[in-house]
């Protein structure tokens, strides 16, 4: 009987450091997160951040079905997506009349609107038009409310 639980024990030694694998260090991804990621919110949040707003909204949809992130965590990701692919130009006409209306942003998403800001890409319209323009789609519920 003896015999049998340290031919055990020396089984389980065995087996379970077969199981390990030696530490493998992985080097920095190319492009930022990217397909790196581990989890399924972090590449949508990657795809984001890089624009590519259909292939997060695809992921959403396939991560929701697989249960991977939540439904309501997906509601507020497909919520920021759309936001960002708003145009100016599709916000309703009476905030479009606002003084200073930077019109020749009206086929710019909120998307392409925030990356020439943070890019500091003023060759369209000034900071302070970009900064409305972005405004004015991020907040048309509240500012129709006031109106």
């Amino acid at each position: 009987m003896r015999n049998g639980w340290v031919l055990l024990a020396g089984l389980s030694l065995v087996v379970g450091a077969c199981g390990h694998v030696s530490g493998v260090e992985r080097g920095a991804p190319a492009h930022g997160v990217g397909a790196e990621c581990n989890t399924a919110a972090a590449r949508i949040q990657a795809l984001i951040a890089q624009g590519r707003l259909a292939e997060a909204e695809a992921l959403i949809a396939e991560s929701t079905a697989a249960g991977l992130i939540s439904r309501p965590h997906a509601t507020q990701l497909l919520t920021r997506i759309a936001q960002l692919n708003t145009k100016l130009g599709e916000i309703p006409a009476r905030l479009q009349r606002a003084k200073d209306f930077p019109s020749q942003l009206k086929d710019h998403t909120l998307y392409q609107i925030e990356k020439m800001m943070a890019d500091r890409d003023f060759s369209l319209a000034t900071k302070a038009q970009l900064q409305e323009a972005a405004k004015l789609i991020k907040e048309q519920p509240r500012l129709m409310d006031k109106l």
